[in-house]
């Protein structure tokens, strides 16, 4: 039985058509980290995973950022909200009325960024359990066509930022980036018996047309950048991007080679 089929109400395998059955412990001190070699979409990209927190530490627990100092963008919970911030000076900054303080269950959190929409809000979505929040205590959206730090040649770490101090503990499972491409909920979950489970749009052959779960359609690509992290293969000795020679890291599972370091 999978990780997350643990986790909801007690399901058979038979419930689930895209079933998760590996997932990553951060203990607070270990993440991963990926420099790309060559620039994607900055302006477009979405971020997707599966979360089981462990801890409420009302500080700030990092999912995913790229860059350090005083540039950089990141996504994380503070205070048991869901914020993201690019900085310098905050040109990006949205964080959630809502809080997440469950550490009992597993949850799934889409991030959606598309700068060159006209409106400031569809340019920056956020999804959690298949449903769009709209509710937040702060909402700065980027300028029109801002190029974000992601999809860049820096540093792009999952589960801590720059400085090692806002570490997450937790579990992640089944994360999936796609440059290039804003896509909602229904392309990585979708509802059975009104509850939320994984599905998976995307192929290893990076062709063709990915179908959502409602329907929609977008290109079967993860982009130039884009990934899909399972854990399934555990750590392996790998050759990452912006590093030389081979890794410890975990396997890029798309038709990419974005394998992660493990630190």
């Amino acid at each position: 039985m999978s990780i997350i089929q643990g986790t909801a109400k007690g399901g058979s395998a038979s419930f689930y058509d895209y079933p998760i059955g590996d997932s990553l412990r951060f203990d607070g001190s270990s993440y991963l980290s990926r420099t790309p070699t060559t620039a994607g979409n900055q302006k477009t990209w979405t971020w997707s995973s599966w979360v089981k927190r462990t801890s409420t530490s009302t500080g700030a627990e990092v999912l995913f950022q790229v860059g350090i100092g005083s540039d950089y963008i990141w996504f994380l919970y503070s205070a048991n909200n869901l914020y993201t911030q690019q900085n310098p000076n905050s040109i990006i900054q949205l964080r959630t009325t809502q809080v997440f303080r469950d550490v009992g269950a597993w949850g799934h959190i889409v991030l959606a960024v598309d700068t060159n929409q006209s409106s400031g809000s569809d340019r920056v979505k956020l999804y959690f359990n298949g449903a769009q929040i709209t509710s937040f205590a702060i909402d700065t959206y980027p300028s029109p066509n801002l190029d974000t730090y992601v999809n860049a040649t820096n540093t792009h770490i999952i589960g801590t930022n720059g400085g090692l101090t806002t570490n997450y503990v937790g579990y992640l499972a089944n994360i999936q980036f796609i440059d290039g491409q804003a896509l909602d909920q229904y392309f990585f979950g979708e509802f059975k018996d009104n509850i939320w489970v994984p599905y998976n749009a995307f192929s290893t052959a990076g062709s063709g047309t990915a179908t959502a779960s409602d329907g929609d359609t977008a290109t079967d690509s993860y982009g130039t950048n884009g990934f899909h992290l399972t854990f399934e293969d555990g750590i392996e000795s790998l050759p990452v991007g912006g590093y030389t020679g081979n890794q410890n890291a975990f396997r890029d599972k798309s038709h990419n080679t974005n394998h992660w370091k493990t630190n």
